[in-house]
C-alpha cells in the first residue's frame, strides 16, 4: 500500500507519530540527560559553559563518577535474582501437563532468543534513564519451511519507541498505537526499497512529501503498530465451549447442529486486531496483521509519578545528579588547591648554592645521595617549606556530598561491601535489606514487564505453533526434550483427538524473584552436606541425594552406581535366612 493509494491513512499515521513524540518529549529529554550524566558522555556531569570556562583557565575539571557503581550493583542484583514466570491452568479444560509444556516452550524461546540480554538491557535503561523496552518478533525456522518461531529481541535505543501518550496502564497495554523508528541513509533506503515513490532526494518536492521525516542525508523509517476495532459474534454451546460464528473458520449454526451440539447463547463481542506496517514519510512500504492481540513492545520503567496531569518516569540517578556535581566540584577544588600550591620548595640564600646550581635545579627530578651547598656564616642550612594542606572545609564538603549521593540512592555502606558499624550477621543482613527495599521498586517494575511479556507469549504460542510439528522444550534444569504438538490421533475409544493441542484451555502466569535453578540446586547440596555433619546416621540416605543434585561431570553416573549398589544390598538382605 503506497501513499498514492491511501493518503488519508498516511496522514493519520504521521499525525499519530507527532502526537506520540510530543507526548513523550519531556520524558525522553530528561532520560537522555540522565543517561549522558550517569555514563559521562557528551557534556557529561559538568554543565558545558562551566566546563569550557574552567578548561580555558587551565583549572581542573574532574569527574569522579560515583553513580555507575550503584547502577552496576543494582544490575548485578537483578542478574543473580532474575524474575521468572510460571504458567498455571485456570479453567477446567486446561491441565498441569500442558501448562508445563508452555513453561518448557517459553524457557526454550528465552534461551534461543538470548532473552536475558534483552531483559538486562531494558532494566539497565530503566534504572539509568527511566525507560527501557524489548520486543517480541516472529521468524521462520529456516529458508525451506513455513513453520515460525517466536523470538524476544532487545531494543538498544529506548528513545526510538513512541507509544500512545494517552495510555494509562503501567504496561501501556491499553495504548492504541506505537512507533519504533530508525534513521537510515538515502543510499540504503533506495537499496532496501527500490520501488519507493521518491526517486530523487534532491528534488524540491522532497521536503513537501517527507516533511520532518528526512534529516539531512538520513531518512526516518518507522514500524507502526496500531489497533483496529473488530466486531464478532460469539456463541456459547451446550458443552460449555465458546466459539466464534463466521470469522476465519466460517463456523455456522448449521455446522454446530450437525456436530450434535446446541447454541445456548449468542452475543456480539467488541474486540480488536493489531496491524503492523513499515512506513516512511512518503508512503507505506510494508504491511501485515500481527498475529497477537497486544502490541509486542514491552516497556520497563522507573518510578512513575503524575504531576498536574502530566506523567513522569524517574531513574535511580535522577535526584542524585546534584550531589554528584557537588562531589565533582569539591574534588576539583581539592586538586586545584594542592596542584597550584608550591611543591615543598627549598628556602635558600643564593650564596649557599653558588657553583652548585645544576644540582639544585635538578633536585626534583633526580634522587641524589646528597646535595652540596656553601656554608655561609650566620645562615642556617637550606630547608623545605611544608606541603600545602587541603582545607578541612573542602574535605567536609566532599564527605557530605558522598553521603548525600548514598542517601538519595538508598544504597549504604554494608550494601556496597565496605566496612560499617554492623558486626553481627543479623545486623549486616538488616542493613543490606534496607538498601534492597530502597530500590526494590525497579525490580518489581521489571517483574511486571516480564509478566506482561509472558502473557503476550501465552497469546502468541497457540497462533504461531498451530501446526503438527515437533518442538524442543527446555526443562528448569536446562535439559532439552522433543515434544510433538497438534498431532491428530485416535484415543482408546476410537475417537479423533489432538496430541498436546496448545489451543485448548486458558492459562495464566505467576512470577517469582530468586536465584536460578543451578544456584538453588547448589544451595540444596550445601544444605545436605551440612545436615550430614549434624546427623551422620543419615549419611547413607543423604549422600546419594547430594550427589544426584550436583552438576559436576560424572555425578549422575556415580548416583546411578550408588543406587544400584544400595538396591543390590537390599535384595541380599532380603535373601538372608532369618535366625
Amino acid at each position: 500500500m503506497s501513499v498514492r493509494g491511501d493518503e488519508d491513512f498516511l496522514k493519520d499515521a504521521k499525525e499519530a507519530y507527532k502526537e506520540a513524540t510530543d507526548g513523550w518529549r519531556h520524558i525522553y529529554d530528561e532520560a537522555r540527560n540522565d543517561m549522558k550524566f550517569v555514563y559521562d558522555v557528551d557534556e557529561g556531569q559538568w554543565p558545558a559553559s562551566i566546563r569550557a570556562e574552567r578548561e580555558n583557565d587551565g583549572r581542573p575539571v574532574l569527574t569522579i563518577n560515583k553513580l555507575q557503581k550503584f547502577i552496576r550493583q543494582l544490575r548485578g542484583d537483578q542478574m543473580l535474582n532474575r524474575p521468572r514466570v510460571k504458567v498455571i491452568p485456570v479453567d477446567d479444560v486446561a491441565d498441569p501437563p500442558r501448562a508445563e509444556l508452555y513453561n518448557g516452550l517459553i524457557r526454550q524461546i528465552e534461551y534461543l532468543s538470548s532473552a536475558e540480554i534483552a531483559y538486562d538491557t531494558a532494566y539497565s535503561h530503566a534504572i539509568s534513564c527511566s525507560t527501557g523496552f524489548w520486543r517480541l518478533t516472529t521468524e521462520y525456522e529456516g529458508p525451506d519451511t513455513f513453520n515460525q518461531d517466536i523470538r524476544i529481541k532487545r531494543i538498544v535505543n529506548p528513545f526510538s519507541v513512541h507509544y500512545d501518550p494517552f495510555a494509562t496502564e503501567f504496561t501501556l497495554e491499553d495504548g492504541k498505537y506505537c512507533f519504533v523508528e530508525e534513521l537510515i541513509d538515502k543510499k540504503s533506503y533506495k537499496k532496501l526499497y527500490p520501488g519507493a515513490d521518491v526517486s530523487d532526494f534532491d528534488s524540491s518536492s522532497v521536503s513537501q512529501v517527507f516533511g520532518d521525516w528526512m534529516q539531512g542525508d538520513k531518512v526516518r523509517i518507522a514500524e507502526y503498530f496500531y489497533k483496529v476495532p473488530v466486531s464478532q459474534k460469539i456463541a456459547l454451546l451446550d458443552n460449555g465451549e465458546v466459539v466464534v460464528l463466521g470469522g476465519k473458520d466460517g463456523l455456522t449454526p448449521d455446522m454446530i447442529r450437525a456436530a450434535g451440539l446446541r447454541i445456548v447463547r449468542e452475543r456480539t463481542a467488541e474486540t480488536q486486531k493489531v496491524m503492523w506496517c513499515k512506513m516512511s514519510g512518503a508512503e507505506v512500504l510494508e504491511e501485515t496483521e500481527w498475529p497477537g492481540a497486544y502490541i509486542p513492545i514491552i516497556p520497563v520503567f522507573g518510578d512513575e509519578i503524575v504531576a498536574d496531569g502530566k506523567k513522569y518516569y524517574l531513574s535511580l540517578a535522577r535526584g542524585a545528579k546534584g550531589p554528584q556535581q557537588m562531589f565533582n566540584y569539591w574534588a576539583s577544588a581539592a586538586t586545584e588547591t594542592v596542584a597550584l600550591a608550591p611543591k615543598m620548595p627549598f628556602i635558600v640564600d643564593h650564596r649557599q648554592i653558588k657553583g652548585f646550581e645544576n644540582e639544585w635545579d635538578e633536585a626534583h627530578r633526580h634522587n641524589r645521595m646528597y646535595i652540596r651547598y656553601n656554608a655561609v656564616a650566620g645562615l642556617q642550612k637550606p630547608s623545605r617549606e611544608p606541603q600545602a594542606q587541603i582545607p578541612t572545609a573542602i574535605m567536609a564538603m566532599l564527605q557530605q556530598s558522598s553521603l548525600d549521593i548514598e542517601d538519595h540512592l538508598g544504597r549504604y555502606e554494608a550494601a556496597k561491601g565496605a566496612a560499617s558499624n554492623e558486626r553481627s550477621g543479623k545486623a549486616i543482613m538488616a542493613r543490606v535489606q534496607q538498601s534492597d527495599k530502597g530500590t526494590y521498586s525497579f525490580v518489581d517494575n521489571l517483574q511486571r514487564a516480564i509478566i506482561y511479556s509472558g502473557r503476550q507469549l501465552l497469546d502468541l504460542i497457540p497462533k504461531i505453533y498451530d501446526t503438527a510439528r515437533a518442538l524442543r522444550v527446555r526443562g528448569e534444569d536446562g535439559q532439552e526434550q522433543i515434544v510433538k504438538i497438534n498431532r491428530p490421533y485416535l484415543d482408546e475409544n476410537g475417537r479423533e483427538a489432538v496430541e498436546n493441542d496448545l489451543r485448548v484451555g486458558k492459562y495464566d502466569l505467576v512470577a517469582s524473584v530468586g536465584a536460578s535453578y543451578s544456584s538453588r540446586r547448589q544451595e540444596m547440596v550445601d544444605f545436605l552436606l551440612q545436615t550430614m555433619q549434624y546427623a551422620p546416621q543419615l549419611a547413607g540416605i543423604i549422600a546419594p541425594l547430594a550427589i544426584k543434585a550436583s552438576d559436576y561431570p560424572g555425578a549422575q553416573e556415580i548416583f546411578a552406581a550408588i543406587s544400584a549398589e544400595i538396591e543390590k544390598q537390599a535384595v541380599m538382605a532380603q535373601q538372608q535366612p532369618t535366625a
